[in-house]
């Protein structure tokens, strides 16, 4: 991809994404420009639109067994020594 990305470039680019992804898109890009004031709270959260964002999704299977998939994952992370040896 070139360095230099015109404005045309992301136009043709989006047309590729399928109408019921756009969503997702305007969220992205809403993030982007930082219109959106910044989630500080619980409550914040409960009523963005971030909760059940990959609700349906079918790669990631039972919710429960991702999460632990993930904590096994962090837990490696860890437990790794880093390029000092600590």
């Amino acid at each position: 991809m070139s360095t230099a990305i015109s404005e045309q470039t992301i136009l043709d680019s989006l047309r590729h994404v399928p109408a019921e992804r756009w969503g997702e898109v305007l969220r992205f890009l809403n993030a982007l420009s930082d219109t959106e004031p910044p989630i500080r709270t619980g409550t914040e959260l409960s009523r963005s639109e971030l909760v059940g964002l990959w609700a349906d999704r079918d790669d990631l299977g039972s919710s429960r067994e991702f999460a632990r998939r993930l904590r096994r994952q962090a837990e490696t992370r860890r437990e790794a020594a880093d390029a000092a040896g600590h």
